[in-house]
C-alpha cells in the first residue's frame, strides 16, 4: 500500500510502479518501489536518529537493485566522519537499504548532515 499510495502523492507516471500486471509483464513479482520512496526512507531514517527534520543538508545515492512491493527493508547507517563547520556539528553517513529475505543491498549513498547541539 505504501509504494501506491506514494506513487499517487508523487503523482508517479510509469505503470511499473501501480501495475502489477504490467510489472510482471516485465519480469518483476510486483510494482518496483520508486526510486522517491526509497530516498524518503533514508531521510526518514535520518530525521528520525536527530530529531531534527531539516538536518539533511547533502543526500546521494545509487539504486543497485529493485525493490517490489512486499519486500521487507532494512536502511541502515553508519556514521563515517564528525566535523565543526561554523559551530555546527556535522556528520557524514553511509546509507544502505537492504531486502531482508536475501540481504541484496537495493541502494547505496551517502549524507551529509547537522547534529543536535
Amino acid at each position: 500500500m505504501s509504494v501506491f499510495l506514494f506513487g499517487v502523492a508523487y503523482w508517479t507516471p510509469h505503470r511499473i510502479h501501480y501495475d502489477v500486471e504490467y510489472a510482471r509483464a516485465e519480469g518483476f513479482d510486483d510494482v518496483l518501489v520508486t526510486a522517491n520512496l526509497l530516498s524518503a526512507y533514508n531521510v526518514q531514517l535520518l530525521t528520525s536518529w536527530t530529531g531534527d527534520r531539516q538536518c539533511v543538508l547533502e543526500l546521494e545515492e545509487r539504486n543497485v537493485a529493485p525493490a517490489v512491493g512486499g519486500d521487507a527493508l532494512t536502511v541502515t547507517g553508519e556514521v563515517l566522519h564528525v566535523e565543526v563547520v561554523d559551530g555546527r556539528r556535522r556528520a557524514r553517513c553511509a546509507l544502505t537499504i537492504s531486502r531482508d529475505d536475501d540481504a541484496t543491498i537495493i541502494v547505496t549513498g551517502e549524507a551529509l548532515i547537522n547534529l543536535p547541539c
